[in-house]
C-alpha cells in the first residue's frame, strides 16, 4: 500500500480541506493510506516523511524556496507533487505588479516537483504557455467535492416562475466580487429577481451594509451544507474576479441549477453546458447577465448541467488512481538513483 502525506498550512481553505475527503473514498483507500501533515507557512526546513507520495497544497512563494530544497533533499525516494489551488491568469492580472518576477518564482518552485497538478484546463494552459512551466510536468485533475447528496435535489421550478431566485455563496472577500453583485440587484425589483448570499470573511460587514436597504437581497453567515439553499434557488451566480476552478459551480451543476459565471480562469469550463459565461467585472456587467436569466429556461439548463457533471467524480478517481499506481515505480526508480541523482532530476 502506498503512503501519502498531504502538506497543508491553511485549514481555513474550505475547498481544499473538503477536496481531501477524496482520499477517504473506498477506491483510493484500497490503494493508499493518506495523512495530513500540518505545516507552518514560515517553515524553512521540511520534515523527513515516511511517505511514497508527498502532495503539497501550499502556495508557491520566494520564501518557500529553502523549504522546497530541503523537502526534495530530505525525501529523495518520494514522488513529490504540487496541487496549484491559487495562481491563475486572473490572479496574475488582478494582483501581480511584476509579472516577470512572479513567473520566475513559479518556474523555480515547480522545479522541485515531479508533477504539478492544475485544477482546470485554463490554469494548465496559462502555466505552460505564459508562465513557462514544462508542459510535461503539468497535469489537470479537477477538485473533489464530497457533497454527492446534491444529485438528489429535484430540478428547479418551471421556467416562467417569478421572481427569479438567485444564489451566491463562498468566502466574503474582494476576489468573489459579491459587492458588485449586490449593487447589480439595484437594477431589479423584488418581483423580478431576488438574491440570497451566504458565507463569511472580511467583507461580511460591508456586504450586509450594502444589502441593508434592498428588499430583494438576503445576506446570511456561514452555512455548513448548501443543499437547502440550492433547493430553493433557480440559478447560481459566480461573479468572481478570478477563480482557479470554483467548487460552487460544480455543486450548482450537481444540484441541477443553472449557472451564471464570470469569464475568468476555470469557471467557463463548468458553464459551457447548462449556463451562461459573461464578463462580470462591474455591477452593470452582472446586471446584464441577470437580465438574461429572467428570460432563460433555467430548469432545462440546470438539468443539462447535472447530466454533464455526473461522470466527473469517476474521472477524478481514475486520475488519482493512475497517479498513485504509477508512484511505486517512480519511487523505486528514484531510490535506485540515490539522493544526489534524485535532487538533480528535480532540477532538470
Amino acid at each position: 500500500m502506498i503512503s501519502i502525506a498531504h502538506l497543508l498550512d491553511d485549514f481555513g481553505m474550505g475547498g481544499v480541506t473538503r477536496a481531501l475527503t477524496l482520499f477517504d473514498q473506498p477506491t483510493l483507500k484500497r490503494l493508499a493510506q493518506s495523512n495530513v501533515v500540518p505545516m507552518k507557512p514560515s517553515a524553512k526546513v521540511a520534515p523527513k516523511l515516511d511517505a511514497d507520495l508527498i502532495v503539497d497544497h501550499m502556495s508557491f512563494s520566494w520564501a518557500r524556496l529553502p523549504f522546497l530544497v530541503s523537502l526534495r533533499a530530505r525525501n529523495p525516494g518520494a514522488r513529490i507533487v504540487h496541487v496549484e489551488h491559487s495562481y491563475t491568469r486572473g490572479f496574475e492580472a488582478n494582483t501581480v505588479t511584476s509579472k516577470g518576477r512572479f513567473r520566475t518564482m513559479i518556474q523555480l518552485c515547480a522545479l522541485f516537483f515531479d508533477d504539478v497538478i492544475c485544477v482546470s484546463e485554463a490554469q494548465r494552459d496559462w502555466m505552460a504557455g505564459e508562465v513557462g512551466v514544462s508542459p510535461t510536468k503539468l497535469r489537470v485533475i479537477y477538485p473533489w467535492t464530497d457533497r454527492e447528496s446534491l444529485f438528489v435535489i429535484p430540478p428547479a421550478r418551471q421556467a416562467d416562475a417569478q421572481p427569479v431566485q438567485l444564489l451566491a455563496y463562498g468566502r466574503f472577500a474582494e476576489v468573489k466580487n459579491f459587492a458588485s453583485l449586490i449593487s447589480a440587484m439595484r437594477y431589479f425589483s423584488p418581483g423580478e429577481v431576488c438574491l440570497t448570499l451566504f458565507g463569511d470573511g472580511p467583507q461580511r460587514g460591508l456586504l450586509q451594509a450594502l444589502a441593508a436597504d434592498l428588499p430583494n437581497v438576503d445576506v446570511f453567515g456561514p452555512v455548513d451544507d448548501p443543499a437547502s439553499f440550492l433547493e430553493l434557488c433557480d440559478a447560481v451566480i459566480v461573479p468572481s474576479h478570478y477563480e482557479a476552478f470554483g467548487l460552487v459551480a460544480t455543486e450548482a451543476r450537481m444540484a441541477a441549477r443553472a449557472l451564471i459565471v464570470a469569464d475568468v480562469d476555470g469557471l467557463p469550463e463548468q458553464a459551457q453546458i447548462g449556463g451562461r459565461i459573461a464578463p462580470m467585472r462591474t455591477a452593470e456587467d452582472i446586471a446584464n447577465s441577470i437580465r438574461w436569466a429572467i428570460g432563460a429556461d433555467l430548469p432545462k439548463l440546470g438539468v443539462a448541467g447535472r447530466r454533464n457533471v455526473q461522470g466527473q467524480h469517476e474521472q477524478i478517481l481514475r486520475q488519482w488512481t493512475h497517479l498513485i499506481c504509477s508512484t511505486r515505480w517512480a519511487t523505486q526508480t528514484t531510490t535506485s538513483q540515490g539522493p544526489q541523482r534524485a535532487l538533480g532530476r528535480a532540477m532538470v
